[in-house]
């Protein structure tokens, strides 16, 4: 999917997702400079050389930070949840929560495994 299809995803999620998922969208594009941003799944994936670490997606009332590999993540804030296998997930709910370091750092986590 080109840029423009990305960027065409993010103005169509729901108006009160869309600072929230920007935010996030940034966060995670700013983590490495090998971070690459997909279409996949209906949603925008984001890797590394190592492989798929997260991804985005909105409700109505939130905007939802994955994690492919999340259950062996260190999670001191108990932020993630999710009872699979593999996959967690944040629930975030305005773009202020972005800049929380327990986020970063699951994030930096994710994109080093």
């Amino acid at each position: 999917m080109s840029q423009q299809e990305l960027d065409a995803w993010f103005a169509a999620v729901p108006v009160a997702q869309q600072s929230t998922l920007s935010a996030l969208r940034e966060l995670v594009k700013s983590l490495q400079s090998d971070v690459v941003e997909e279409f996949k799944w209906s949603r925008p994936c984001y890797s590394t050389a190592r492989g798929l670490f997260c991804y985005l997606q909105s409700t109505r009332s939130h905007a939802t930070l994955g994690f492919y590999h999340g259950a062996s993540l260190v999670d001191p804030e108990d932020l993630l949840e999710g009872t699979g296998k593999e996959m967690r997930h944040v629930k975030v709910r305005d773009a202020a929560a972005c800049a929380s370091p327990a986020i970063k750092a699951l994030l930096q986590q994710a994109a080093s495994q």
